[in-house]
């Protein structure tokens, strides 16, 4: 035999081999298949529950099972293996459940998962070696997914002061969420002083997002969060959907302050007189341009209503004076008065203006004289004065004297 002939027969007998083993592949076909749930969401589990039948005439001998998929579901790795062994010529083999985790990022679709059976047949020809190729699909439906954090300019507190936290409520995945119910649930190092602490939104469309506001009373603290509690259902109402997030705040040191009166309280109808207060940074951050003005009630008229200070630092004090009119109709008493302080401090963005406001007491005192009398009260006051001593001297002069009569 020359060489020619050779390669031609070698050719003919793998032609042949080939040919024959081919017969067997897809000897066996999926029977009785289940995909739950149903629909399958995303970020999920699913579960497919199969049978395999030997359509052939042939015993199938060490048959093996396995899946494989592409990402995202399987990202081409397969999963583990069934060993099934022997599957007789005719019958059906028993059940097997194959469990896939449907990432959160898989997008609504239809996906495959290729089911392969491998095994020997014992032919005349010889020990073949065949599979099967049966694929699967599904459609996978993917969820809404609700993110709460703050916004940037309400993720930064001061320590002292009451501050707005703008909390975005966004739907970061697929479909709309409806029927979303946000809580506040619990803080760490912050007073909620807001009456609102539930919020509901109807829906949520995909990529959107809606922002509340929640007012808070930050405490001397670096770090600080918020835990909401998120429920909210898929856009056909089918999933409800629950979580806990942690929305994370940080808290900058900040300047605070003690106001107190100092000086002799003014008087009914007194002009341009001035009234005394004491200021004194108790935060940790140094106090720069600050300014205070003042905001008083009848009877008192602020003239000059605004102190300034370049510089306040912690620990440190200022006097500050008011002038003020006091009007001559007033009573004596105690008044509030409304003092807002204006400031920069170094921590914070060059434009950006911290303020905050306090409460005090002003009292005012009778003016000089006659305490509690006005001034027809006083005249008249005199004017019985006068009358009653012209009575009184009246009353005093001497009768006229006469002979004695013997």
């Amino acid at each position: 035999m020359n060489a020619k002939t050779f390669v031609l027969a070698l050719a003919a007998m793998v032609l042949l081999s080939t040919t024959i083993s081919a017969q067997y592949d897809n000897a066996l076909t999926l029977t009785n298949v289940s995909v739950s749930p149903n629909p399958v969401v995303a970020g999920s589990n699913v579960t497919i529950r199969l049978q395999m039948y030997n359509g052939y005439d042939n015993w199938l001998y060490s048959t093996v099972l396995q899946a494989s998929g592409s990402y995202p579901l399987l990202n081409v790795s397969p999963l583990s293996s069934y060993r099934i062994g022997v599957v007789n010529p005719g019958q059906t083999t028993g059940y097997y459940n194959y469990t896939l985790a449907v990432p959160y990022t898989a997008p609504s679709g239809t996906y495959t998962v290729d089911f392969a059976a491998s095994y020997f047949v014992y032919a005349a020809t010889g020990t073949q070696v065949a599979s099967s190729s049966m694929p699967i699909s599904f459609y996978v439906q993917n969820r809404p997914l609700i993110k709460v954090f703050a916004s940037g300019s309400g993720s930064t507190l001061y320590a002292g002061h009451n501050q707005t936290v703008n909390l975005v409520i966004e739907n970061t995945g697929y479909g709309a969420a409806k029927n979303v119910s946000i809580t506040v649930a619990r803080t760490t190092g912050l007073n909620v002083l807001s009456s609102v602490t539930s919020f509901y939104a109807h829906n949520i469309s995909e990529g959107s997002s809606v922002t509340e506001p929640l007012l808070v009373g930050a405490q001397n603290m670096s770090d600080t969060s918020i835990l909401v509690n998120v429920t909210y259902y898929s856009s056909n109402l089918g999933q409800r959907y629950s979580t806990s997030q942690q929305v994370n705040l940080s808290v900058a040191p900040a300047a605070q302050f003690v106001i107190s009166s100092s000086g002799t309280p003014p008087t009914i109808g007194a002009t341009d007189v001035p009234i005394h207060f004491r200021i004194t940074n108790t935060g940790t951050s140094e106090a720069t341009q600050l300014q205070i003005s003042l905001e008083s009630p009848y009877p008192l008229t602020p003239v000059a209503g605004t102190a300034y200070i370049d510089s306040l630092a912690p620990g440190a004090s200022a006097n500050m004076t008011f002038m003020v009119n006091v009007d001559s109709s007033g009573v004596s008493g105690s008044y509030p008065v409304t003092l807002t302080e204006q400031w920069k401090q170094p921590n914070g963005a060059v434009d950006q203006q911290y303020t905050g406001s306090d409460n005090y007491y002003v009292t005012v005192t009778p003016g000089a004289g006659i305490s509690g009398f006005t001034e027809e009260a006083i005249i008249a006051i005199i004017v019985i004065i006068a009358v009653a001593m012209a009575l009184r001297k009246k009353s005093r002069k001497p009768k006229p004297s006469g002979k004695e009569k013997k």
